[in-house]
């Protein structure tokens, strides 16, 4: 993987596609990789964009040298390995913690950010992840140990270290009112299972009501993990969103050029 260094830190990421294509940032879900996160839409995507796919730092082979995990931090990563790319500006794609840090984008780089797509994750604080000690290493030993198991082999950071970083930054954020997330003109597509466990379809309908310009996909019969569980129905729809945009961008700057 190509490694962007930009931030003072080794960022590995991986592009697929023309790059004379509409571009579309993946951002994977926390404690996963790029490529474990979307290897079956990246496929499917790349004939039509250019997908470029940042490890997140303190996951896969990514450096974190502040070693904790901030959501704004990993939107600025974005913005800098765009500058790294030479790329004015990009569609935004996350799921759950990667979705999450993609809002984040929307809003600290709104005039780089062509459209987002949210994917499975929280708009709010999660009192009832927090209360299930969700990412508690000793819980996962016991109820999820392939999970833990896998983590180990992605990732060149010890998986409790990772596991406590996002337990840390699970306490803070994302936590946007209503009125916050009003202000956000990006165009934004959210994406929902209706059967997911670690994110309430309340979230997503929440940030749908919230957002000003923005479209809802419910997955009916999915839960956590759509881009690996639904990957034909999500790729069908965030191919026609970001063509969308992309038109609409087109026709704008055509207007504006005459």
């Amino acid at each position: 993987m190509p490694i962007a260094k930009s931030r003072g830190f080794d960022m590995h990421y991986a592009e697929f596609g023309p790059r004379d294509r509409p571009a579309i940032v993946m951002l994977h879900g926390a404690t996963e990789t790029f490529d474990v996160g979307w290897r079956r839409l990246t496929p499917r995507l790349a004939k039509h964009f250019c997908v470029i796919g940042p490890d997140m730092r303190g996951h896969g082979l990514s450096e974190n040298p502040s070693d904790a995990m901030d959501l704004r931090e990993i939107a600025d990563d974005v913005a800098a390995l765009l500058d790294e790319l030479e790329l004015e500006h990009a569609n935004v794609c996350g799921f759950s913690g990667g979705a999450s840090a993609a809002l984040f984008f929307g809003f600290r780089h709104p005039w780089r950010a062509r459209s987002l797509t949210l994917i499975s994750n929280n708009a709010r604080l999660d009192e009832a992840r927090m209360a299930s000690n969700f990412w508690d290493p000793e819980r996962l030993e016991r109820d999820d140990p392939h999970w833990l198991s896998a983590m180990r082999r992605w990732h060149s950071a010890p998986a409790e270290r990772i596991l406590a970083w996002w337990a840390a930054e699970d306490r803070v954020r994302p936590n946007f009112s209503a009125l916050e997330l009003s202000e956000m003109q990006v165009p934004t597509l959210v994406v929902a299972g209706d059967r997911d466990p670690v994110v309430p379809l309340e979230q997503s309908r929440f940030l749908y009501e919230a957002l000003p310009d923005t479209r809802l996909l419910v997955l009916p019969g999915v839960g956590h993990g759509a881009p690996y569980r639904a990957a034909v129905p999500l790729g069908r729809v965030i191919r026609g969103f970001i063509e969308e945009i992309e038109s609409r961008a087109a026709g704008h700057t055509n207007r504006h050029t005459k």
